[in-house]
């Protein structure tokens, strides 16, 4: 059968897409990609290739997307919505016109979804996690697995070409991302992780790894075609476990020997693996700080980690030549701009070279959609929200200077300004003026992955910046 994976752009580059599309690719059935953002002509480009199915990556912040793609599909195209709103959004189906849902990782379920709708005899009750129509409209939704989908050397191979051979600029991009495990100890409540594991029968915190064999096994694959100088490994806990890293620590650098950067938890860096990282060609560590008041990041946040077990992790990883990345969140519910300005306190000692930051969003079912509720915030109307109109959606009052602290951050971090000059500039009239720190921002995006200015920028003049992405996940598209 012949199936169209519709997107948005060539930011939404999904992991968790090209292993599903590998599924399909090993199931008989022929996949081809549509990037709307890269086509002069998505519809007819759709039409020519005569779909008997189409998936449509369904991200949350995106349902007014979800929807315009599922109309531009042939008439009588049925169309399946996977992703993080597919997952999360109960409205999802009903908001739209598509026929069904994916919910949760795709790997087992979305070759069973597609046999379902496609085949004569197809059971659609019987594929898990599952949300269809019938003849007559009415919306039906199955249980999910027992468990998320494990790990084995003996599955298809991810179909990295689904995105590089349409859209070759992408392929020619020498930073690559690959992973190496999915799922997390963590339970913090911005994340969507805790959902995703009580969706699966509430399952305690656990890390499925791939073994070392396999890790290398995909990045040669993809190097034997494309150029890989460097490598981010998009895992949202990389390498938890020590005789893992010191299998990938011996074997990474002599067999596949690209350099690489990871995200991890402060809790994890211990001494040993610092130096495990290290050995294996890591180039860039990221960890979580969210907050930089730790009881708002404990108590409220649900990370519970210290600012000393923070502080610990960034001396080892500079210690041992490698360079510190952070994940912030500012504007969550009941916050204030000094707190906020805490946050960016806390990066300036311990001397982030890469910080990154985000306005808190209401992911649904989750802490800060609670918390927005629960304080008569107005949160955003999913019908009509664009990933454009991001704004400190969950701050009583204005939230328009964490919205000029979110832009001031990564300057501010690196440079070191003065927090009495940072706290002044986040009362300036207008947003617009610091537009043009987009520019200062791509040089730092471009410095932790490695890329030189000439690749990044012509691989920006297609994919758009960093608010092109939707809210996608590694796990789920």
């Amino acid at each position: 059968m012949r199936i169209a994976i519709l997107q948005a752009g060539a930011a939404d580059e999904s992991l968790a897409l090209a292993a599903a599309a590998g599924e399909l690719l090993a199931r008989g059935h022929t996949v081809r990609l549509f990037l709307e953002a890269q086509e002069k002509r998505f519809v007819q480009s759709i039409a020519r290739f005569q779909p008997d199915l189409a998936i449509v990556q369904a991200a949350l912040m995106s349902r007014v997307w979800i929807k315009h793609a599922v109309e531009l599909l042939p008439a009588g195209t049925p169309s399946i919505l996977v992703g993080t709103a597919a997952t999360f959004d109960e409205e999802i189906l009903e908001a739209s016109d598509a026929t069904a849902a994916v919910q949760g990782e795709l790997d087992d379920s979305l070759p069973r979804a597609v046999e379902a709708l496609l085949s004569k005899d197809g059971d659609p009750s019987a594929v898990p996690g599952f949300v269809y129509r019938d003849d007559a409209g009415r919306i039906h939704s199955t249980p999910w697995a027992d468990g998320p989908p494990e790990f084995s050397d003996d599955r298809p191979l991810p179909h990295r070409d689904l995105y590089f051979d349409p859209y070759p600029f992408m392929g020619r991009f020498p930073w690559k991302r690959f992973q190496t495990g999915r799922g997390c100890v963590h339970s913090c409540g911005f994340c969507y992780l805790p959902g995703l594991r009580e969706s699966y029968g509430g399952l305690k915190p656990n890390v499925r790894r791939k073994s070392v064999q396999r890790v290398i096994d995909e990045v040669l694959a993809v190097r034997r075609k494309w150029p890989v100088e460097n490598i981010h490994f998009a895992d949202d806990l990389f390498a938890p476990g020590k005789p893992w890293l010191e299998e990938f620590a011996e074997r990474f650098p002599r067999e596949a020997g690209i350099p690489f950067s990871c995200n991890t938890s402060s809790e994890t860096v211990t001494e040993s693996t610092a130096q495990l990282l290290a050995k294996a060609g890591c180039r860039v560590v990221g960890i979580g700080i969210e907050s930089g008041v730790e009881t708002n990041r404990m108590d409220q946040l649900g990370r519970p980690t210290r600012d000393n077990a923070i502080e610990r992790a960034a001396d080892r990883i500079k210690r041992h030549g490698m360079r510190l990345l952070t994940f912030n969140m500012i504007a969550n519910p009941g916050e204030t701009l000094e707190e906020a300005l805490e946050t960016l306190r806390f990066n300036q000692r311990l001397g982030t070279d890469y910080p990154r930051i985000n306005l808190a969003y209401p992911l649904p079912g989750g802490w800060v959609e609670q918390a927005s509720i629960e304080r008569g915030l107005e949160l955003p109307d999913p019908d009509s929200f664009a990933r454009a109109d991001y704004r400190a959606w969950c701050v009583e009052g204005d939230g328009k200077p964490f919205e000029i602290l979110m832009r001031l951050f990564r300057v501010s971090t690196r440079l070191n300004v003065p927090m009495p000059v940072v706290q002044a500039l986040t009362k300036v009239p207008s947003r617009s003026l610091f537009a043009p720190l987009w520019l200062y921002n791509a040089y730092v995006e471009s410095r932790w992955s490695g890329v030189g200015p000439v690749d990044a920028l012509r691989y920006a003049r297609h994919a758009g910046g960093p608010l092109r992405r939707v809210t996608y996940h590694e796990s789920i598209p």
